[in-house]
């Protein structure tokens, strides 16, 4: 008789974790609703004029607009068909599968099993347009989060110790050294990492992340070859990212007309750093909750806060699954219209 499989068992660490995050957002909430005061809330909703938050919208189109862009420019790097409204409509699939729990991950496959099978794409090609976004896109948010992260702590009082900022700045400095080598010498990096690699990984998430690891290195190298394709997603990443920090100081100079943008940018990308720990459905809840907290951190009251965070993941989360369902419906009505339509 074969012997069992052995279970491995799921580090608790990582439970632990979870459960932290989920405890701190709740107690935070808590209190939030606890000191709820409505006539702030009445009042910073008066204070946000109408063409601001259509001027959001509007944004958040064009935001989806480039990032459909991206994703239609890399397939087609892989010599695929796919149109770019082909695109649009696996995108807009994908969003409604982010609202579930485990989303980030499961929308990323659900658009290389699409990519593969719209595309005419094999599994590996389709799985490299996965990474080579996936890579790009969070190259650029990591680059533009640490810089306006660094800035605001670096700007706050209470966190100007000699050590702290040398541990700080030096950390900064190391990740974005880090990212620049990934495409600067992507094929040396992924030599090493394969030698040190040799042996089988302790737990199944570090064997994925290495294997993510080595095929988006040698997928870097293939880019390199091409630096105007090259150049174009990383401008478009970097666009795209840029985009989110704005919208929101768009809202926010609204209540606070001198408010930093930097203070805003960085309380952005650390609620967007709270949300994608995979923990609620979409990031909701943790976004929220880091976002009020910061906005209360640097200044806004209570009601101000609430509105502006309301807002703000509105037009970023729920009027893009809105918008991907009403394309949806037309994109299959057209397609079945020229179905019928005689040749």
């Amino acid at each position: 008789m074969k012997p069992e499989p052995k279970i491995k068992k799921k580090s608790p660490w990582l439970l632990y974790v979870k459960i932290a995050v989920v405890v701190t957002v709740v107690v935070f909430l808590v209190l939030a609703v606890r000191q709820f005061d409505m006539q702030s809330l009445l009042d910073s909703i008066r204070q946000i004029p109408v063409w601001s938050v259509a001027l959001l919208f509007a944004a958040q189109i064009v935001t989806q607009l480039l990032i459909n862009t991206q994703w239609h420019q890399i397939a087609k790097n892989f010599k695929s068909p796919i149109s770019y409204s082909q695109m649009l409509y696996i995108n807009a699939q994908a969003e409604l599968i982010h609202i579930a729990p485990g989303g980030h991950v499961g929308c990323d496959v659900f658009r290389a099993v699409q990519i593969n099978k719209g595309g005419n794409c094999t599994g590996e090609q389709s799985a490299a347009v996965v990474a080579i976004q996936k890579l790009f896109s969070l190259s650029a948010f990591f680059t533009i989060s640490l810089v306006s992260i660094g800035v605001f702590i670096g700007r706050v009082p209470w966190l100007q110790g000699t050590g702290f900022q040398f541990l700080l700045y030096g950390l900064l400095l190391l990740i974005l050294i880090l990212l620049g080598c990934i495409f600067i010498m992507p094929h040396k990096m992924a030599v090493v990492l394969s030698k040190k690699w040799q042996k089988p990984p302790r737990f199944k998430w570090t064997g994925k992340l290495r294997g993510f690891a080595l095929v988006s290195l040698e997928h870097i190298v293939y880019l390199r070859k091409h630096p105007k394709l090259m150049l174009g997603l990383a401008i478009l990443a970097l666009s795209i990212w840029t985009l989110y920090p704005l919208k929101m100081y768009l809202l926010a100079t609204q209540l606070i007309p001198d408010i930093n943008i930097i203070y805003v940018a960085a309380a952005t990308f650390l609620s967007y750093t709270v949300a994608m720990i995979p923990i609620f459905p979409g990031g909701l809840g943790g976004f929220e909750g880091t976002m009020t907290a910061l906005l209360l951190f640097i200044g806004f009251a209570q009601g101000g806060a609430i509105v502006i965070t309301v807002l703000f993941r509105f037009a970023t989360f729920w009027f893009v699954v809105l918008m991907s369902l009403i394309f949806m419906a037309f994109y299959r009505m057209f397609k079945k219209m020229f179905k019928k339509t005689p040749a």
